[in-house]
């Protein structure tokens, strides 16, 4: 039976995909006693999240009745993020629009950086985010508030580069999580980078694949999984060129009207 998730449910999550990185990520980040952030646990290891008006979900057991269900009574559910296999499942119980894509995770021979890139405050970050994902990125104030936060607790960091003082790359870990007792033993943390954006001053210099690269490297260093979820054929195959293998696949729906 789907209900509020406690604090003991978390230990059945695994952050094995990129779905279960971002549900962690935010249970860690903010505790399961605050009004905007709803989460969920179906006792089996199913899990979802609600926050601003976006839903991820992780059901390794896959889509059942009851989760349809649930779905579609949450009418300030805008957009699900999941599995693809999940996403194709819900498109076709509702009116949802249905997006999909690799998510990939570094391969054996992961490239080294060619440049090494600076850290970045989220300040800087966002008016290149701003500039290259227009109409996607939601207002600086509340994209402030969350990443500030998830940076003060350790569950985020951005990476990119400078020129004349300001910057033109970035890339950081949009969700990630720590080390956790998960059963039947202990699971290390998880990150997912994404947010890879270089303005056209900065292009065909190597920022992005070194930002990505580097963020990769140190994330692997501390016993952390790496995941990242490119969003077209361009990004998959920058990343297939640096040493990104496919390991899943994301689904995104947004409602349609």
């Amino acid at each position: 039976m789907i209900r509020e998730a406690a604090q003991e449910d978390w230990n059945r999550l695994i952050p094995d995909t990129e779905a279960a990185v971002r549900i962690r990520a935010l249970a860690e980040a903010y505790g399961l006693d605050l009004p905007f952030l709803q989460l969920w646990s179906d006792g089996e290891g199913g899990f979802a999240s609600l926050m601003d008006g976006a839903m991820t979900l992780s059901l390794p057991r896959g889509l059942n009745d009851e989760w349809a269900a649930f779905v579609s009574m949450q009418p300030e559910a805008a957009s699900v993020r999941t599995d693809g296999k999940t996403a194709r499942a819900l498109a076709a119980l509702g009116d949802w629009s249905v997006e999909t894509g690799a998510v990939m995770a570094p391969g054996p021979a992961l490239a080294a950086p060619e440049r090494e890139p600076e850290a970045l405050s989220p300040r800087e970050a966002y008016p290149v985010l701003a500039a290259c994902f227009a109409g996607a990125l939601p207002p600086f104030s509340p994209w402030y508030v969350d990443v500030s936060h998830r940076v003060r607790h350790g569950l985020c960091r951005l990476a990119g580069f400078r020129e004349g003082g300001a910057a033109v790359s970035t890339a950081m870990t949009v969700a990630e999580c720590a080390a956790a007792p998960c059963e039947p033993a202990p699971c290390g943390g998880a990150a997912l980078i994404g947010a890879v954006a270089t303005l056209p001053a900065g292009r065909g210099k190597g920022y992005a694949s070194s930002a990505v690269l580097s963020l990769a490297r140190c994330l692997l260093a501390e016993g952390k999984r790496v995941f990242l979820s490119p969003k077209n054929a361009h990004a998959h195959a920058l990343y297939a060129r640096i040493g990104f293998a496919d390991a899943g696949e994301w689904g995104s729906l947004k409602r349609r009207g």
